[in-house]
């Protein structure tokens, strides 16, 4: 019954409604003399349309549709609702299930002020114009909202990623006129795996919710293994509501911190982009003790951010997630290749964007940006010109070197390393251009990605498997055998190699992820963007009912 237009005697009565709901046909409109021109034309702005720029732009995108459709109903007739307008409602009624605010497309019952007769005196006629009206407001505020609710870079200017706007008339004009309407609205939604997950892991949270959430344990808690304490059958039955620790009635165990019990924090500190030492530090005892109400929003923050990357993400890509420092390439809808990655430090943080790769670089010169340049290499090759050339640097004015005495000069020598093991870069760069002249690239430093954050480089994104990476890169290329590539890594001369098919890679900020068996990583806000966006997420509201019913045309008599 939920989320369907009944035709019954009052609101009041939609909820408790029984039996099937009688549904005009698929053209509600058929009678020329019914439409929406006199209601729109004789009403100012109804009070439903709240005063904000998003939902005014979508009382706009509604004028332009029905001036579009010459004013014609698109889902009432004759006091009754389209089969389109009741399988839409369905859909538009497991809003909550998509993180969305379902109060937000309710249907009010329009009131017996609020009807205008027509010339014709046809009651019937003005409430289907009333209701009609409505529905498509609702509507097409949902096909908004699931592209994406608030604009991140109003958040901070590292974040470039932004919704993509939606043409809303003509889109749910071709809709209606292709007649696959419940189609196009049921493929708003991101369509990626991780959207769906987190999704299903939404759901299990608010459960949890409903169940009363996790209880709270204390700030500090030091327990060594083996040590007995009052608090440890808290901490057991907190790490058990999460599936950390075993919820059986053997799994009880006593009030000592045993083995099975540090098992399970680790599982949860793993979760949590932590050390997976056992300890019960200050910054785990912090992660076990976050609201369950902190981590829903948290959730559909992410959810969000799913919506702001594009539809289509293409037939092979890369995502790079930066809270959990780690890069997974994708070929026709499946992971192809995962890695750890070290990103920028909170100070240099990588930025938020997406770009499409077209060049591999092999044994790259590492071109320093004149901030590294100007912070740490120049002042330290005035204080020791060696340094220069135990790091394998050179000056270079145009395309010739000079020395160290160029730095007193005119301001026009760039420092560049030269291409080698030791290079910043490593063995290889993939390049995707963008204006923060951030890239993919190998590293010598490798003992950084055994750290479980990795935040440390000056903005780009190193990767730990940079041959791997190669070789699914250039996969489509048959003389770019295995050895192939290393011989061009090794070569010691820059070499760059323009990819026949562009990559898009896209740098996203997922603090939350599900995994395909249903465990849920919440990682790090290593850049503060979820602090700094989560003002401007829409505060959810309990479900209800999405399209209450059409009121009969007796009831709305003056």
């Amino acid at each position: 019954m939920f989320g369907f237009i009944r035709r019954v005697l009052s609101y009041a009565a939609f909820v408790g409604a029984v039996g099937p709901a009688a549904v005009a046909g698929d053209n509600p409109a058929a009678d020329a003399h019914v439409d929406a021109r006199f209601y729109l034309a004789t009403r100012s702005r109804p009070a439903y349309v709240e005063h904000d720029p998003r939902d005014l732009a979508v009382w706009s995108a509604l004028q332009s549709f029905y001036r579009a459709r010459d004013y014609r109903l698109a889902w009432m007739g004759g006091g009754q609702p389209s089969r389109d307008a009741e399988a839409v409602g369905r859909i538009v009624a497991r809003a909550p299930a998509e993180g969305l605010d379902g109060l937000r497309y309710r249907l009010l019952p329009p009131a017996p002020e609020t009807v205008t007769l027509t010339s014709d005196w046809n009651r019937e006629a003005d409430a289907d114009a009333i209701q009609d009206v409505q529905i498509t407001y609702n509507f097409l505020k949902y096909a908004a909202d699931l592209a994406g609710r608030f604009d991140p870079k109003a958040a901070g200017p590292f974040w470039l990623t932004r919704p993509q706007p939606r043409e809303l008339a003509p889109w749910l004009e071709e809709a209606l006129r292709t007649r696959r309407v419940a189609q196009a609205f049921a493929a708003l939604a991101p369509a990626h795996p991780g959207y769906g997950a987190l999704k299903e892991a939404l759901l299990r949270y608010r459960a949890i919710e409903r169940e009363g959430g996790w209880p709270e344990l204390p700030a500090r808690l030091a327990l060594r293994r083996g040590a007995r304490s009052p608090h440890v059958a808290r901490l057991r039955a907190r790490l058990a509501i999460e599936s950390d620790f075993p919820a059986t009635p053997a799994a009880g165990g006593s009030g000592v911190y045993d083995s099975a019990l540090a098992e399970a924090v680790k599982r949860f500190q793993r979760r949590h982009g932590l050390a997976a030492d056992g300890v019960l530090s200050p910054a785990t005892m912090a992660a076990l003790n976050v609201p369950i109400g902190e981590r829903i929003r948290q959730i559909e923050l992410n959810l969000e951010r799913w919506r702001w990357l594009p539809r289509d993400l293409g037939r092979r890509y890369v995502i790079v997630n930066v809270p959990s420092f780690e890069l997974t390439a994708y070929e026709n809808g499946r992971s192809a290749l995962a890695m750890k990655v070290v990103t920028g430090k909170p100070d240099r943080p990588t930025p938020i964007f997406g770009e499409d790769m077209t060049t591999v670089v092999f044994s790259p010169y590492w071109n320093v940006p004149p901030t590294i340049a100007e912070d740490e290499i120049i002042p330290a090759v005035r204080r020791d010109p060696g340094y220069l050339r135990r790091n394998n640097l050179e000056l270079v004015r145009g395309t010739r070197v000079v020395g160290p005495a160029a730095l007193s000069g005119r301001g026009d020598v760039q420092i560049r390393q030269r291409p080698g093991a030791q290079n910043s870069l490593g063995l290889i760069k993939f390049v995707f251009p963008n204006p923060f002249n951030v890239y993919l690239h190998d590293t010598p430093a490798e003992a950084l990605f055994a750290r479980p954050r990795r935040a440390f480089s000056h903005g780009c994104i190193r990767i730990e498997k940079p041959l791997a990476m190669a070789r699914w890169v250039l996969s489509g290329l048959p003389q770019w055998t295995p050895p192939a590539i290393q011989a061009a890594m090794q070569g010691r001369r820059e070499r760059q190699l323009p990819l026949p098919e562009p990559i898009p890679v896209y740098v996203a900020y997922h603090t939350v992820e599900a995994g395909d068996d249903g465990t849920v990583f919440f990682w790090p806000d290593v850049y503060g963007h979820d602090a700094a966006q989560m003002p401007f997420l829409p505060r959810g509201r309990p479900p209800s009912p999405v399209l209450p019913s059409v009121a009969a045309a007796d009831d709305l008599r003056p």
